[in-house]
């Protein structure tokens, strides 16, 4: 019992390592290169832990293999703009002017339905509001808006809003983030002077946030 379990944490722990490795993305986002690496190292980590009898350098060393492999291609993309279109593609336009490109459509074998959903749920009604309409080479859609439908933004409306910050997470769960403060250049006195203006202990706050510009967002806990 013992030796499956310690089999599974290492090729668990390896595998994390190597998505790790290969840097935070999120599935729909990820170039084919990553994700056909991302298949293939569960594949290959699920062999050696399903079957007792193969060894683990079998699934570790191909593992290794493909990171290294994933690394030195994004190397490669780095440097190459030639390289990067052949590995990953490029964008396609697919909307131009409130039209859609049919032919680029049958090209990329997208449906109607399928550009309609997008749109959607980047809440954009018509293909008509949309001036351009980019795939990206990960498979997303990238809408550029007719002026017209374009959001009215604090410049346009000669206003100068409140200024904000990054809000970092100061205290959780009645307990203060250090690093949160080094961030900020704050001391855990700073914090604790603030919460006694508003006659709260530190025990008494769930969560807290705080940007560089002084924005403060706090929530109790539940009955305090």
């Amino acid at each position: 019992m013992a030796v499956p379990l310690l089999r599974t944490l290492i090729l668990y722990f390896a595998v994390i390592a190597a998505v790790r490795l290969m840097g935070k993305r999120q599935i729909g986002e990820l170039d084919p290169s990553e994700l056909v690496v991302t298949i293939l190292v569960s594949d290959l980590a699920a062999v050696p832990m399903q079957d007792l009898g193969i060894p683990m350098a079998s699934g570790i060393i191909p593992i290794a293999t493909l990171i290294v492999l994933e690394i030195l291609l994004s190397w490669l993309a780095l440097k190459s703009r030639f390289f990067r279109r052949v590995l990953n593609g490029q964008p396609a336009i697919i909307i131009r002017s409130g039209k859609l490109d049919i032919q680029k459509l049958r090209q990329m074998r997208l449906t109607t339905d399928e550009v309609v959903e997008t749109l959607r749920k980047q809440n954009v009604s018509s293909v008509a509001d949309v001036k351009y309409g980019v795939i990206e080479p990960d498979g997303s859609l990238t809408v550029v808006l007719k002026q017209p439908q374009q959001p009215v933004t604090a410049e346009m409306l000669g206003l100068t809003p409140k200024d904000i910050g990054l809000p970092l997470v100061v205290v959780s769960d009645g307990k203060l983030v250090y690093r949160s403060l080094q961030l900020l250049h704050l001391d855990p006195r700073d914090i604790e002077n603030r919460l006694k203006n508003q006659s709260l202990a530190l025990s008494d706050v769930f969560l807290m946030t705080l940007d560089d510009c002084g924005n403060t967002f706090l929530q109790r806990k539940e009955g305090r």
